[in-house]
């Protein structure tokens, strides 16, 4: 893998980690050789041990999310963004759609980020 082919940078990271582990180093250690942070170093090698070589290519997402809008709320949003701007704005920015999507009384959402519009 680290001698031919093309790869994603993070799996050779980690197969550079899982191969100085093996040589002994400690975290600390491998994390400088490796460039990479020693948390990570210890979670590829956790994920070794419970998966195997899978842990090299595999990237858990540490959280799940719960969806803000269903999909009538996003199609809302869509045609809400698709709309004129209100009066004094040249465009809808995304704090703004946040803002106004938490006022409508079509929508049932308390608060939501921009970053999730």
């Amino acid at each position: 893998m680290l001698a031919a082919g093309t790869y994603k940078t993070r799996v050779l990271t980690r197969a550079r980690c899982l191969l100085h582990a093996d040589d002994g180093l400690t975290d600390l250690l491998v994390s400088q050789t490796v460039g990479c942070h020693p948390g990570t170093v210890g979670r590829v090698r956790k994920r070794y041990a419970e998966d195997g070589l899978a842990a090299i290519n595999r990237r858990e997402a540490d959280r799940v999310y719960e969806r803000k809008l269903d999909g009538r709320a996003e199609a809302h949003l869509i045609a809400l963004a698709c709309s004129d701007p209100p009066e004094g704005r040249s465009r809808w920015s995304l704090h703004f759609l946040a803002e106004h999507l938490v006022v409508l009384n079509e929508i049932d959402v308390e608060s939501i980020s921009h970053e999730t519009v």
